[in-house]
């Protein structure tokens, strides 16, 4: 049976702060376009920058006050004043399965707080592709390296119930990946040195890190043009990101 990676947690610990399975504790300025989803400064699902005054998650996650990436010193919290999930969403098949949060003021990007590139509607992240997966721990942020899974594979897995709004990550023998509480974050793969962009939106599985059961995630490449109709008028710019 599918296991919808629904907030708040569901409880997949792990035995070091972060809640990717297998995965390690990132420093500080490594995964900049991380978001922590809070409410009452409790964790409940990821989310991801994509400009000054947006962030995108999954539609199934609910919403809140938000805590921006950093730790310490570098830490910004920012009130989330309007959630658009997309009209097409279908919370049984979780298909379609992504949310624009706009932001009540602008983010100041620096070292710490960067957004990631959207990738092109035909850009490919071919097969076995390694890409970053990450999360908010207990204390800090995790991630951990997973590669792209053929699609027809996936599907056969997944008894046939994958649409072309969704894409697998992971490892066939398990022991890596996102889990519960890192549901809404980023998929995120280095296209050119340095540079990375949001292949998908953590969005369900069966377990977590189970053999033969990977990752399913949101295709970012299959929803950008709903996206980018969403927040255009309010003004978007992509450059400078993913670095």
């Amino acid at each position: 049976q599918k296991s919808l990676l629904t907030c708040p947690l569901l409880g997949v610990l792990t035995s070091h702060p972060s809640k990717i399975v297998g995965g390690t504790d990132a420093s500080r300025g490594e995964i900049p376009w991380q978001v922590s989803l809070k409410e009452d400064s409790t964790h409940f699902c990821g989310a991801t920058v994509i400009g000054d005054r947006w962030l995108l998650s999954a539609a199934h996650s609910y919403l809140g006050t938000t805590s921006l990436n950093g730790t310490d010193g570098h830490a910004v919290r920012v009130n989330v004043t309007r959630v658009i999930q997309h009209p097409l969403f279908n919370p049984v098949l979780l298909d379609f399965d992504v949310a624009v949060l706009e932001l009540a003021r602008p983010l100041v990007f620096n070292k710490y707080i960067q957004p990631i590139c959207l990738p092109l509607a035909v850009q490919k992240f071919p097969v076995g592709k390694k890409c970053i997966i990450s999360g908010w721990g207990d204390l800090q942020e995790g991630n951990a390296s997973v590669s792209i899974i053929d699609q027809e594979t996936c599907n056969f897995l997944y008894n046939f119930s994958l649409t072309d709004r969704m894409i697998c990550a992971g490892f066939l023998e398990g022991k890596v990946d996102s889990c519960q509480g890192d549901s809404g974050g980023p998929l995120a793969c280095e296209v050119t040195p340095g540079v990375f962009y949001l292949a998908g939106i953590v969005s369900w599985g069966i377990g977590c890190a189970q053999a033969m059961n990977p990752g399913v995630y949101s295709r970012v490449t299959r929803l950008k043009d709903w996206i980018l109709d969403t927040i255009s008028h309010n003004g978007f710019d992509e450059q400078n990101c993913g670095e």
